[in-house]
């Protein structure tokens, strides 16, 4: 609650017994204010039991009279009624700036809002000379808030912003107490950028600083680099300017100095300094950096001319040298006479660095014959001279010593030369001999001495690594080199041909550690090959297969004829070159010399052609069909054959016919091909043609009469039981081979395939 509030609250009322006494007076008494004389005379003996509760029982002039007490009025018995001292003015009863409160019998008084009771008692009387002063509000700190400034006024106060601080919701002077009127501190916003710089702001109110830095690369060049937030609102006192760094021209070196630069002198510029060629650099680093001190960075760079003094020495070897020491001069090294290089560099260069190549090479004494052994007539050593990857001639001397091992009985020299480290020479020793060996190196002069007494033999293999190569040539490999006669014996069979058999006999001799015969076989044939030493101690089985080759082409007539297309005779050819598999017929428009490939076409039939100056396949007839003697062939009759339709030929055009063999055999297909006739100018079959094929449709038509006639009789005959001569006319007899031949090659039986042969 206010102390406004506080000081207008009542006093506490009097106590129930006291009010109800008093109403019983009021009632009892007349009306009036003063004792009355006249009702004083009729006054009982005892007065003051008489006497109104808010009366007091007074002696006067020896007499006891009724008086109401202080604050009240009336005549003492009958009633004292309440007076109100209010009437009289709140500033005459109570002073200056306070408000008067009446009470029953009495009054208290109150500070008016701003002012408060000298006595600091919220209600007074002020009989005990209190009075209402100011006031002081601007004693409470708080009182107009953060940033407020309180003015005590007579009976109030005012407010006001101080500096850094501005009214908001209002104007000053301002209430707190009756206004929503606060002050708010001044806040200056972000501050302005300033070009090339930056800054880290944290608070942007009254009084808060910020301070601007130079962004790499940047100096400060002129100005105040710290703005202040001012009470109007804005930053001051911000005049800063940044430069970019420039460290102008870098430091320069001697004449025997590069300098590798961008021309930028900005901050980070780099700039390289190299040596030139046979100069060496000296110094913690080569090169320097403009730095933010606007200077390039401090350097300690020298370039010396390289020089690698003298070699090193290697013990027992000879020094080349010319006693130049620059960059790229060479000494090379020469091991003295009995020792060998065991490294393949010998020289070494001067490097930039200004030291000579380090050689990992040493002088070791020469060993031609190291690690001497004799394993199955093959002596072995290794050398070590220094000369590995170099070629080295042996010459070695074999000597065969009598039984007193004095006397030679036979002598015999090798030459062998090797780059190898580790040599291998096998000897031709005989298990009951004794030996004398001697090794002398071509390039050393150094000589191995070696006695070999009865040397343990081990029986050599006559074949290995045998391989076949040309489809007919046969090679292997023998470790002996002494020579060799060999037996070749060879069967030939061809499943395609049972009674087939090639069988031929070989002699070879050799003295060749690795031989080679090529053998003269047919193509298309699967050989048993058995070669055999002589002696018979040595046996080895091949197995080969011959390729097929172009089959060879059968013997037809050729037919060149004009007006109609002929009937072709085809005579099955020899499987000489491998098993025939098939015959095709092919069609080509003609020209003046039948020109055809016969690897092409293959597979080209009649409805697949483009245009009609392209070939087709006309029939593809089974190798096995073809009968030993031969088979009739009617070119255009409408007929498949395999794969291919035998279409028509067409009337005035001229055509070529062409015969092609094929063989396959072990996944190899060969062809050849044949022209077979030449077909100019076709028209409609002549009118002799025609009567022959009546003839033979009225024979055909004969011989069913007869048998239905023979099938009626009480003897059953099968017709398949007559005998073919009964078709004595050659007409008739062409016409049924022809059916015959076509029924086992055409894909079609039907009745309509068989009129269509007949006619």
């Amino acid at each position: 609650m206010s102390p406004a509030a506080e000081t207008r609250r009542q006093p506490p009322p009097p106590p129930p017994s006291l009010l109800l006494l008093l109403l019983l007076l009021l009632l009892s008494s007349p009306s009036g204010g003063e004792a009355d004389p006249d009702a004083t005379s009729a006054l009982p003996s005892d007065v003051c039991a008489t006497c109104h509760a808010n009366a007091t029982c007074q002696q006067r002039d020896g007499k006891n009279i009724c008086t109401c007490n202080y604050g009240f009025v009336g005549n003492g018995r009958t009633y004292c009624q309440d007076k109100n001292e209010c009437d009289i003015g709140a500033s005459k009863i109570c002073g200056e700036h306070a408000s008067c409160h009446n009470t029953q019998g009495s009054f208290y008084c109150i500070c008016l809002e701003g002012f408060q009771a000298s006595s600091e008692n919220k209600i007074f009387i002020p009989n005990d000379g209190t009075k209402c002063i100011d006031l002081d509000e601007c004693g409470i700190s708080v009182i107009c808030g953060l940033g407020g400034r309180c003015v005590n006024t007579l009976g109030s106060y005012e407010c006001y912003c101080i500096e850094g601080y501005q009214t908001e919701n209002g104007v000053e002077p301002f209430h707190s107490r009756t206004a929503n009127t606060s002050c708010k501190v001044v806040d200056c916003g972000l501050p302005p950028s300033v070009p090339n710089a930056y800054s880290a702001v944290n608070k942007t109110t009254y009084g808060n600083k910020v301070v601007y830095t130079c962004q790499p690369g940047y100096v400060i060049e002129s100005g105040n680099s710290t703005a202040v937030c001012s009470s109007s609102g804005q930053w001051k006192e911000a005049d800063f300017v940044c430069k970019e760094i420039d460290c102008g021209k870098p430091r320069w070196f001697p004449n025997n100095t590069d300098i590798i630069w961008d021309n930028r002198t900005t901050l980070g510029s780099t700039i390289y300094y190299k040596c030139r060629e046979g100069f060496q650099f000296f110094g913690e680093h080569n090169f320097s950096q403009c730095t933010t001190s606007q200077k390039w960075g401090n350097i300690t760079f020298e370039c010396k001319e390289i020089k690698c003094g003298k070699p090193p020495a290697i013990h027992h070897s000879n020094m080349i040298w010319n006693g130049i020491s620059k960059p790229g001069s060479l000494v090379e090294y020469r091991c003295v006479k009995g020792f060998y290089n065991t490294s393949m560099k010998k020289h070494s260069f001067c490097t930039k660095n200004g030291s000579w190549e380090i050689l990992d090479l040493t002088c070791e004494k020469v060993k031609d014959f190291v690690g001497i052994a004799l394993n199955n007539s093959c002596l072995t050593w290794r050398r070590l001279n220094g000369n590995a990857a170099v070629n080295e001639t042996y010459q070695l001397t074999m000597r065969m010593l009598g039984n007193d091992s004095k006397k030679t009985v036979a002598e015999s020299k090798i030459s062998y030369t090797t780059a190898e480290e580790a040599i291998k020479i096998c000897l031709e020793l005989r298990q009951d001999a004794n030996y004398s060996v001697e090794v002398t190196t071509g390039s050393t002069n150094l000589a191995l001495k070696v006695r070999i007494m009865h040397p343990v033999v081990e029986k050599k293999a006559a074949f290995s690594n045998i391989s076949i190569f040309n489809d007919t040539c046969i090679k292997w490999q023998r470790e002996s080199s002494s020579e060799e006669n060999y037996v070749l014996q060879i069967q030939g069979l061809r499943w395609y041909q049972k009674q087939f058999r090639d069988n031929m006999t070989y002699n070879f001799t050799t003295s060749s550690q690795t031989p080679a015969v090529c053998l003269d076989l047919l193509p298309g044939t699967n050989y048993t090959v058995n070669i055999s030493t002589t002696d018979l101690n040595h046996s080895a089985l091949i197995y080969m297969r011959t390729p097929i080759t172009d089959p060879p082409s059968p013997e037809v007539d050729f037919v060149s004829v004009q007006g109609s297309a002929p009937l072709f005779s085809l005579r099955k050819a020899e499987d000489k070159n491998g098993p025939i598999s098939s015959y095709q017929v092919i069609v080509i428009p003609w020209s003046l010399q039948c020109n055809f490939d016969c690897y092409s076409l293959t597979r080209l039939d009649y409805f697949s052609k483009g245009t009609e100056s392209e070939g087709y396949v006309a029939a593809e007839i089974p190798a096995k069909v073809v009968a030993d003697n031969m088979l009739v062939f009617a070119l255009g009759d409408r007929l498949y054959y395999g794969d291919f339709y035998n279409a028509p030929l067409k009337q005035g055009k001229d055509y070529c016919v062409i015969l092609r063999t094929i063989s396959k055999w072990n996944g190899v297909k060969k062809q050849s091909c044949v022209v077979w006739a030449q077909i100019k100018d076709l028209s409609s079959p002549p009118q002799r043609l025609t009567i022959v094929l009546l003839g033979s449709v009225a024979a055909l038509c004969s011989i069913l009469l007869l048998l239905l006639s023979v099938a009626c009789t009480t003897q059953h005959i099968s017709p398949s039981s007559l005998p073919r001569k009964a078709f004595s006319n050659d007409t008739g007899h062409l016409s049924i081979t022809v059916d015959i031949a076509r029924k086992n090659i055409a894909s079609s039986s039907s009745p309509m395939l068989q009129t269509i042969s007949l006619l």
